[in-house]
């Protein structure tokens, strides 16, 4: 829970910024932003190599060797190796872009590997609670100071400082909560690390290009404008998926303490369970009423936003998809499976790639999107085929069913009272709200589970949550 609001405040600031910025900076400049940003998680991998997932992982697991401080020593040498080819290609990389971006790349990439870190090493330290805070902390830092600097006249350059500000921030906030020991990392130390890493380098690979292939591929096909409608409705849909993300960033420490304590066991079946039960949560409504309300959320962001109404509709189909599959590929990382997770990464990567091209290329941004959702469900697929192999596999097919019924339900409701009411701005905000509501109260009729769920989570009892349901 936590980690959610937290991630809802993170949101919330990333919102009322990007709105700044689209709106101050233009279609144009703000996709030259977000073009900088896509390269900047790209560069990112390549300074990782699946050393954070092992550090998180060897962490998590046990108290013996000395991994933070061996993956520190790591991680400096993979930033060097990763600034210096920055520095010697920054020719190309500056026309690829559009603007002298480069020397802010390597800064920027120092502080966000740096802040990665930090909050891996809290989450392997069971401090999910703590690295959880430290993201909207990051993201509120960063948007009071690109909205400053913006509106001040300094454009994208404002809107790249902002960033490292917020990194910075949260970084230095997250180490006073990180535990060291004083003592050097033996020759094992390392070795563990990369008996991890060899298989979870993909992973991030994988995340990365559901994530922003489809605006790479952009960048060549179509104009920043474009990409920039795109990135807007890419963030929404994101922003129905953070429920999911909480889950599973908070459930990868606990799954891999009891693998490695007992195996795969019948409660990490459980916990698999309720991982798809609740992953879907908040996205299946965002879906819904994304399709009856979307097209007038869009012009918060500016004159032709709108245009992206669809994009926005498949793009958060795709963000469930992924979601569900995220919680597969958790599980198996977290037993210590990494090797079954780099198949299905190294299928998704491939086909992510090819299908981007491609369809890119025929159908320009819908191609996109349909290539990002395509991918998604064959890794869907996959995860549930190894998750199966290894593990006893409960789909929970009921209790979402049950969040489609009051999805649908709050769909009636929200679009009548639209044609009722009309769809300025200030309406819809109320309509939101109205849906929200429905939602919620129509599932806890339907769902004994989800009314059992929220009971055991509240600071008070609230009798009637505990009826049975019809």
């Amino acid at each position: 829970m936590v980690n959610f609001l937290s991630q809802l405040a993170m949101s919330f600031s990333g919102f009322v910024a990007t709105i700044v910025l689209t709106r101050t900076l233009g279609q144009e400049r703000y996709g030259t932003y977000v073009v900088v940003l896509s390269v900047l998680a790209w560069v990112a991998i390549a300074g990782d190599l699946g050393l954070g997932p092992a550090v998180k992982k060897r962490v998590s697991e046990t108290t013996d060797g000395n991994y933070i401080v061996a993956g520190a020593i790591a991680q400096f040498g993979l930033y060097t190796v990763v600034a210096v080819c920055l520095w010697l290609f920054r020719p190309q990389l500056n026309e690829f872009i559009g603007f002298e971006a480069t020397s802010f790349l390597i800064v920027l990439l120092a502080v966000r590997l740096a802040a990665n870190f930090v909050q891996t090493i809290l989450d392997g330290q069971h401090l999910v609670h703590v690295s959880s805070i430290l993201t909207p902390i990051e993201w509120t830092s960063r948007s009071l100071v690109q909205v400053s600097l913006v509106l001040s006249g300094f454009g994208i350059a404002g809107a790249l400082t902002g960033y490292v500000v917020g990194a910075v921030v949260g970084l230095l906030i997250g180490a006073y909560f990180v535990s060291v020991r004083p003592s050097h990392p033996s020759r094992r130390d390392f070795a563990m690390l990369k008996s991890y890493a060899q298989f979870s380098w993909l992973t991030s690979i994988k995340g990365r290009t559901f994530l922003s292939m489809d605006t790479l591929v952009l960048a060549v096909f179509v104009s920043n404008s474009l990409i920039a409608v795109y990135e807007i409705a890419w963030n929404l849909a994101s922003l129905f998926a953070i429920f999911g993300s909480s889950i599973r960033r908070t459930l990868f420490p606990e799954i891999s303490k009891l693998s490695s304590e007992a195996g795969v066991s019948g409660e990490i079946t459980g916990l698999l369970r309720a991982s798809l039960t609740y992953s879907g949560l908040f996205i299946i409504p965002g879906l819904v009423g994304g399709a009856v309300v979307g097209d007038i959320v869009l012009r918060i962001y500016g004159q032709g936003f709108q245009t992206g109404y669809y994009i926005l509709l498949v793009l958060t189909f795709a963000r469930l998809l992924y979601g569900y599959q995220g919680q597969f590929l958790n599980t198996l990382d977290a037993i210590d499976r990494p090797d079954l997770t780099f198949r299905i990464n190294a299928v998704f990567v491939a086909a992510n790639l090819v299908l981007n091209v491609l369809l890119t290329w025929q159908f320009g941004w819908y191609g996109a999107a349909a290539a990002t959702t395509a991918s998604a469900a064959l890794g869907l697929t996959l995860g549930y085929h190894y998750a199966s192999n290894v593990m006893n596999v409960v789909v929970p097919l009921s209790e979402i069913g049950k969040q489609w019924a009051a999805a649908g339900v709050m769909a009636a409701v929200v679009y009548g009272l639209r044609l009722l009411v009309g769809d300025a701005l200030p309406v819809v905000v109320v309509l939101v709200g109205v849906g929200t509501a429905v939602y919620f109260a129509v599932l806890l009729a339907l769902s004994r589970e989800f009314r059992t769920t929220v009971a055991e989570n509240l600071p008070v009892s609230v009798p009637l949550l505990a009826a049975e349901s019809p």
